[in-house]
């Protein structure tokens, strides 16, 4: 039989799941929670108080796979990092699902990122020890933060919003880039999705009646229809 060790370490990483009511469970990933759990039952001698039963074991499995489905803990790097702070915890009973999944996320400082009150300084002062403060500034107003005061709590709960989110990507080991795109998108204002929809709309009637879309080809187009020849 393989050792607790040796399946955290030979085991893929958990299935990446978009839903929590419908989470795949194959042997790969039952036998990485029975290790995990085998693990925590050796750390916290007063397990039982949480799991006092056969029953309530196996149930506190799913629970925690429903909630590492629905907090994106999906690596072995993050179970075992929250392995080793329950051990750092130095406690007599076994954490809540819960609890380990906030020990399972290592803090900015062990990703070389700032915390959130030195980035927000940093960013008042226009410069980044990280790209994801950069991303954050970025995301919240390149423009708005321009001599932006530090006590302005509207702009530092925006900024604080967005640094969050790419430190939890950065946690899970997920592009942060991607929140760029994302905020982007939120913060087309209606007049511009007006504008593209109307040029789309232009677009559309333009390939309907055969008028070509580059402006060489739809002068020629038009000085054929009036009968004079082009001139080049």
């Amino acid at each position: 039989m393989k050792s607790v060790n040796q399946l955290l370490a030979s085991a893929h990483n958990l299935p990446a799941v978009e839903t929590v009511e419908a989470v795949p469970v194959s042997a790969e990933t039952t036998a990485v929670v029975n290790a995990l759990f085998r693990k925590l039952r050796g750390i916290f001698p007063a397990w039982r108080q949480a799991w006092p039963s056969t029953e309530a074991l196996n149930a506190a499995k799913e629970e925690w796979i429903q909630g590492f489905a629905a907090q994106g803990i999906r690596s072995l790097e993050q179970i075992e990092f929250g392995i080793q702070n329950c051990r750092k915890a130095q406690k007599p009973f076994a954490p809540s699902v819960g609890e380990f999944i906030a020990m399972c996320r290592p803090g900015p400082e062990c990703l070389g990122m700032p915390s959130a009150m030195e980035a927000w300084i940093e960013v008042l002062m226009g410069t980044y020890s990280h790209e994801g403060v950069h991303l954050a500034a970025r995301a919240t107003g390149l423009f708005d933060l321009r001599g932006a005061r530090p006590d302005d709590k509207g702009l530092r709960q925006r900024f604080d919003r967005h640094y969050a989110v790419i430190l939890l990507r950065a946690q899970a080991g997920r592009p942060m880039e991607a929140v760029i795109q994302i905020d982007q998108e939120r913060r087309k204002t209606e007049l511009q999705r007006a504008d593209e929809h109307a040029d789309r709309q232009v677009q559309a009637r333009m390939s309907q009646q055969g008028i070509p879309a580059d402006g060489a080809q739809a002068r020629e187009l038009l000085m054929a229809t009036l009968g004079k020849r082009s001139i080049s």
